[in-house]
């Protein structure tokens, strides 16, 4: 679990199994990593981290060594948060390592080959394999007791599963066909495709996977990009799960964050939406994301979205070195700190109307016209939540709740 003392990582971007792609080293000493490129990625002309970053030779300090720990934006993007550092935290424990002592090195170790996106780093074997049958109720009442600080024989198969991803909630990678039926394993069978799996958290209501369904088929019939999400079914409860949008079938996506991208912590409301669209056009270089982002933040507002972080906005590098931005993810219900969107919109973070999110089309280029059939679209989506609640099974009492905030929007 230990990466040796004064031993660099190797940092690889795994293509798919027999495209395998060295990007460099990284060293890790007195609190600050240090990048060096291989001559091979200089030579491919891809940039690892467009906006703060270029491929060059030398020793490639972050940006801002004051936000990441020390670490490069785009190597922070690889390393969970929440649930999947509790898990390494946990296992840490379990082999008599004190987890405080892990450096950002040892933990992207521990990530390995299992991450999200294309990168892969030199793995260290934490969880072991895995010997018993899929069994979904298993892992989450484990979770569950995880998250509530009690002893568990699951820690290894959850990390192995689900140790990777960011976010503060319980879930697991796997592959599931269209009858849902899941499996786990790297690789997938025929009819299976790769999609994460959520568990319910500690203080989530029980019908919190059917309310993010409902959310998803709303933003859909908002126009707003996603990826294909379903329910599968448990003994008596229901799990939210959500096609990869990094894989394509053996073949992986880089992907990064607009908070790796821009050095921003995503646990302090840093962003606005104009910075957003600014970072879209900048890497996409097309005006079609920049109406997506645009989609997507008018969503997160008429939908009372409020958890939209600088973590929760992806974007995606193909093997040609081509951007674009990821479908979204985790629209749900949400207050937002402190009542305000982690985003603002041009400053302001409540009580956002349309002339606002008018002059944020502009920023994005789009005709007012334009504009204005993106947000009727959203609104026309957002009135039917009713619909799309009953049609996912949500709760009267998340129903009632949910409409209650949507109409004082």
């Amino acid at each position: 679990m230990r990466v040796a003392p004064g031993t660099p990582l190797v940092v690889q971007f795994r293509w798919d199994d027999g495209d395998v792609q060295t990007v460099g080293r990284l060293g890790y000493r007195d609190r600050l990593a240090y990048l060096e490129y291989d001559e091979s990625f200089l030579a491919s002309g891809l940039e690892l981290s467009p906006v703060r970053h270029t491929t060059t030779r030398g020793l490639i300090r972050p940006y801002d060594a004051s936000v990441f720990g020390g670490l490069h934006g785009v190597f922070h993007d690889s390393l969970p948060d929440g649930w999947g550092r509790l898990l390494v935290d946990r296992r840490a424990r379990e082999l008599a390592i004190e987890p405080a002592t892990l450096t950002p090195l040892d933990r992207l170790a521990c990530v390995g080959d299992q991450g999200m996106g294309a990168l892969c780093y030199a793995p260290t074997d934490v969880w072991g394999a895995i010997n018993t049958p899929l069994d979904l109720d298993r892992l989450a009442a484990d979770a569950r007791r995880i998250l509530a600080g009690h002893v568990s024989d699951l820690i290894a198969e959850l990390g192995r599963l689900g140790g990777s991803p960011g976010g503060a909630r319980p879930k697991v990678l796997l592959a599931v066909n269209e009858r849902g039926d899941a499996v786990h394993g790297p690789e997938v069978a025929a009819g299976y495709d790769h999609y994460l799996v959520k568990f319910r958290g500690a203080d989530d209501p029980e019908d919190s996977a059917q309310m993010e369904q409902a959310y998803a088929a709303m933003a859909r019939a908002a126009g707003v990009r996603m990826p294909r999400t379903r329910l599968i079914a448990g003994r008596g409860q229901h799990y939210f799960a959500s096609r990869r949008f990094d894989r394509d079938g053996g073949k992986r996506l880089h992907a990064h964050t607009a908070s790796g991208l821009l050095y921003a912590d995503f646990r302090l409301p840093s962003l606005d939406y104009r910075d957003l669209i600014a970072l879209t056009r900048a890497v996409t270089r097309d005006r079609r994301e920049c109406r997506a982002m645009f989609a997507l933040a008018t969503f997160n507002v008429l939908s009372h979205n409020r958890d939209d972080h600088a973590r929760q906005f992806t974007f995606l590098m193909s093997r040609d070195g081509g951007w674009r931005l990821a479908p979204a993810y985790d629209l749900t219900f949400s207050p937002g700190p402190g009542g305000e969107h982690a985003t603002s919109v041009l400053g302001r973070g409540k009580n956002i109307d349309r002339e606002r999110l008018l002059a944020l089309a502009r920023v994005a280029d789009l005709k007012d016209a334009e504009a204005r059939e993106v947000i009727d679209r959203v609104v026309d989506a957002v009135a039917d939540w009713d619909g799309f609640a009953a049609s996912c099974d949500v709760g009267a009492a998340s129903r009632e709740r949910v409409a209650k905030a949507l109409a004082s929007l």
